[in-house]
């Protein structure tokens, strides 16, 4: 396998990395990848972040040939003439030159803006940065099949052939062969060098194992020059024909997507959500099956959830939208959504405060659940993503990217103290009850089932030897009493670790193994029915295991809605859900071009609207395959804007103000609301007309 590869996708990195925004007060220099502040490579893209740094702003042309001036301004490294991707006044994206040696250079970026300088430490063996699709260096990895150029979820084969992948990068010392681990795995290398697009840019090209295949979503890592990179992540598929419904095929991104379980304290009652569904369904654990559906706000891609002590709370990350969601369990409405840093991965609630790991932003959130406001934002590792509260009420979270676990007073907003794992990719993390200990995976491990044993007082850790052949790395985590259940993504299994408690040490006796299925993701302890709650991704179910005996009772189809085996791999259940708004009735029922008019809606749960769309039938997408449900689509006409949304305290009246541009085209319009309960769909939606 050659350098196949589509100018598109190797654009989209240099561009996405042009849109992040960062706060800076001096010059800094990191990997326009990863946004890590090591050394850089000569020749590698890197970001700059700043102030004054231009008089406005610019981007090349063609990314194979940047030029080193863009809107009158120019950088040097160590006396060289840098390419250009882009320039503005905060930010600028460069080629390191490929001439310069190592060590400590001094950047010089002149403009009409004034002359601005730092420095930047230069090594041929600096720490590769992956790309991603959100330009973060986090979540989705820009990965694409080396043969179509598709994005998305992959199978390990093809038809007969195996999947070849594209993974894009820049930084890495390529003299030797570099390693590629995907869930743990490696993947065979077959070509490792630049993309012809792109200056700085690289390209590695790997085939998958066999034993891949249905992991689910799982962490990709490069090492090079023996330096581990950033972490992001694929979604691997199990073969077609042996996943969720019949009618999956491969390389065919899911509408159903399992990503985490809770479980409400007292009942039977679990909730598992599914981030490409876009919902959050309610599962009764002891009856075996889905008894709710609740939607989420389009986009959301929920992937991770907690519950209050009292179980009537929950909170949902919704990943795709860098917002939490508040989730009423009596009434199964979603009472509220709180904007927190991008990409929020992780949760944890202490009394009426729930603290959110923002994986995209580098930065947890500390949020007053009872008057739904932020309280503060502090500055953690770069993407963080496990959190888990002591008897003290402070915070420990675990920084993938960077490799540590901090420890956080989140009363003052304050890190006090970091412990470095070295090249760990840490993720979960749960405190040992009553001692100073914590348990912590690593799903980006080679070899084993990476669990970490970290002595929280001491800042030290030791790995443990839990003895259990291994499909890749650790990554769910159950603590309850004196057991610890340890999730294999990969090879479909559980360690059941039994911890020993002595003179303030915790040991770790005869480990087993259950096996659940393939792609297990998430865990959770129901204490009402002494069961442990496993979801599997590949196959769309939760599997009951004992705790007394940790045999497997049950095993529980959960990517169905409350209509049970009817459904199909579509957005089915989420458009079916009856906490969606619902337009009635809309008055004036027409209007011409170049109007204002007072809009009344009327219907059902339109509380919290955030907005109100006119779209014309054929933008209006409903029961679409793949990732994502609902959401206005882009459809929106344009022609219409609407302020001053209110609703009514029932949620059944909502009105606003409608200006109906010059520009409008006769014709129909659905009229949609979003609201944190998702958006009003076609079916027996009101209907606008623009008259002529």
């Amino acid at each position: 396998m050659t350098t196949q590869f589509r100018s598109i996708y190797a654009m989209g990195p240099i561009a996405l990395a042009a849109t992040f925004s960062l706060c800076a007060q001096n010059l800094t220099v990191l990997n326009a990848a990863s946004f890590s502040a090591g050394s850089v490579a000569p020749g590698s893209i890197v970001t700059m972040f700043g102030s004054n740094l231009s008089a406005g702003t610019g981007a090349a042309t063609d990314a194979g040939h940047p030029p080193v001036m863009l809107a009158q301004t120019t950088v040097t490294i160590g006396g060289a003439m840098a390419g250009l991707f882009y320039v503005s006044p905060s930010q600028i994206n460069a080629v390191i030159p490929a001439s310069l040696t190592a060590g400590v250079q001094t950047v010089v970026v002149s403009s009409p803006a004034g002359i601005v300088t730092g420095t930047v430490t230069v090594d041929v063996n600096a720490t590769p940065g992956l790309f991603s699709t959100t330009g973060t260096g986090t979540h989705d990895g820009a990965i694409i099949d080396a043969l179509t150029g598709r994005l998305g979820a992959f199978s390990v084969v093809s038809g007969s052939q195996s999947t070849f992948l594209s993974l894009f990068l820049t930084g890495a010392n390529l003299a030797a062969t570099p390693s590629v681990l995907v869930g743990g795995q490696a993947a065979t290398v077959t070509y490792a060098g630049v993309s012809p697009c792109c200056q700085g840019l690289q390209q590695i090209n790997v085939t998958l194992p066999a034993a891949l295949a249905g992991a689910g979503r799982v962490p990709v890592t490069v090492t090079a020059a023996g330096r581990v990179s950033n972490v992001v992540e694929i979604v691997l598929l199990p073969p077609a024909g042996e996943g969720e419904f019949d009618g999956d095929a491969d390389n065919q991104t899911r509408s159903r997507e399992l990503s985490s379980i809770a479980s409400v304290p007292g009942t039977s009652v679990a909730l598992v959500t599914d981030e490409n569904d876009d919902v959050v369904r309610v599962m009764d654990i002891a009856g075996r099956k889905v008894i709710h559906t609740i939607a989420l706000a389009g986009g959301s891609e929920p992937v991770a959830m907690a519950v209050n002590a009292a179980g009537t709370l929950a909170v949902v990350a919704e990943r795709g939208r860098g917002k939490i969601a508040l989730l009423d369990l009596t009434t199964f409405l979603v009472k509220t959504e709180i904007a927190v840093g991008a990409g929020p991965v992780g949760l944890a609630i202490a009394g009426t405060q729930a603290l959110v790991a923002n994986g995209d932003s580098s930065s947890i959130s500390v949020v007053d659940l009872t008057a739904g406001v932020v309280l503060r934002t502090i500055t953690v590792g770069a993407a963080p993503h496990g959190i888990a509260i002591d008897a003290s009420g402070r915070a420990w979270v675990t920084s993938q990217n960077a490799g540590t676990i901090s420890m956080v007073d989140p009363v003052a907003g304050t890190v006090l103290s970091t412990v470095n794992l070295g090249t760990t990719r840490p993720t979960e993390i749960q405190i040992v009850a009553g001692t100073g200990f914590a348990l912590v995976t690593d799903p980006a491990a080679s070899g084993t089932v990476n669990v970490l044993l970290v002595n929280l007082n001491a800042g030290t850790y030791t790995t443990l030897n839990i003895g259990v052949a291994s499909g890749g790395g650790a990554n769910a985590l159950a603590v309850w009493g004196t057991t610890a259940w340890v999730a294999d993504q990969t090879a479909g299994t559980i360690s059941v670790l039994p911890l020993v408690v002595a003179a303030g040490q915790v040991g770790v006796g005869t480990v087993t193994t259950v096996r659940v299925g393939r792609g297990v993701r998430s865990l959770a302890i129901d204490g009402k029915d002494q069961a442990l709650l496993a979801v599997s991704e590949s196959a769309g179910t939760v599997t009951v295991v004992s705790l007394a005996t940790n045999q497997v009772v049950a095993t529980i189809r959960a990517v169905t809605g409350e209509a049970g085996e009817g459904d199909s791999d579509d957005h089915s259940d989420h458009d079916r859900a009856t906490n969606l708004p619902v337009v009635s009735a809309v008055s004036p029922g027409s209007a011409r071009a170049s109007s204002l008019f007072v809009l009344t809606l009327t219907g059902r749960n339109l509380s919290g609207a955030t907005g109100v769309a006119f779209v014309e039938p054929g933008n209006m997408q409903e029961n679409k395959h793949g990732k994502g449900a609902g959401g206005m689509d882009g459809g929106a006409d344009t022609a219409f804007t609407v302020t001053g949304i209110s609703v009514n305290a029932t949620g059944t009246v909502l009105t606003a103000n409608v200006v109906l541009g010059a520009r409008a085209k006769p014709g129909a319009r659905f009229v949609q609301v979003a609201t944190p309960n998702g958006e009003s769909g076609v079916a027996g939606a009101a209907v606008f007309t623009v008259m002529p």
